[in-house]
């Protein structure tokens, strides 16, 4: 089924108007699909709150259920509300938040609503573009993502290729233009020793100094 999609369009000098950021926002609460970007790479999701809309997302990227979806939330003193931060975890969001590291930590009592069935821990991130942590704000709830992209093929960086793969099949796309165009770094701080996941726009070398 094709969809109606809403483009927003963002730039250094302009910005969509709030009652389009507003209109965006209030789709993903109620389970829409939102097209983004960030400062790594473009990305797609919903509320993390819905298992409906999260179980749209895994079909509409093709995606192995048994993966967990990332959570991207606004601010490091929301993520404390769906993570349990270690000593290390703190250290590190304090650096590098909002920034590319997604940390992996222990879900709380609530965060354990996020995760996907049989996972024990949350893959957790506050963005550092300006636009798309403001939508997650407005929206009052976390965001379950991943990037966007066709599954098996590399991530879209701009705004024109992932409206190429998405427009028709999701509600919203924001296209800011070009994005960071590099994964974010992904580090397990449930315990020490630091696990380096996936090393991204920051290096092992920056995490672990």
């Amino acid at each position: 089924m094709t969809l109606c999609t809403k483009t927003l369009f963002s730039s250094e000098t302009e910005s969509p108007s709030q009652a389009d950021k507003r209109e965006a926002a209030e789709g993903v609460v109620s389970g829409k699909i939102i097209v983004f970007p960030t400062d790594t790479v473009y990305g797609i999701g919903t509320s993390a709150l819905l298992p409906e809309a999260r179980d749209r997302l895994y079909k509409l990227k093709d995606r192995d259920p048994r993966k967990a979806l990332p959570i991207l939330v606004h601010s490091a003193v929301d993520a404390r509300r769906w993570a349990v931060f270690s000593s290390a975890a703190e250290t590190l969001a304090k650096k590098h938040w909002p920034g590319p590291l997604t940390l992996v930590l222990t879900p709380s009592a609530e965060g354990k609503n996020l995760t996907s069935p049989g996972t024990e821990t949350i893959a957790i991130r506050v963005p550092a573009h300006p636009l798309t942590r403001e939508l997650i704000a407005l929206s009052g709830v976390p965001w379950a993502t991943t990037s966007a992209n066709r599954s098996g093929e590399a991530a879209c960086s701009d705004g024109a290729s992932a409206s190429a793969v998405f427009s028709g099949r999701v509600e919203f796309i924001v296209n800011a233009g070009v994005g960071g165009g590099e994964a974010s770094t992904v580090v397990d701080a449930t315990d020490m020793p630091l696990k380096i996941l996936r090393e991204g726009a920051l290096s092992s070398e920056e995490i672990l100094k």
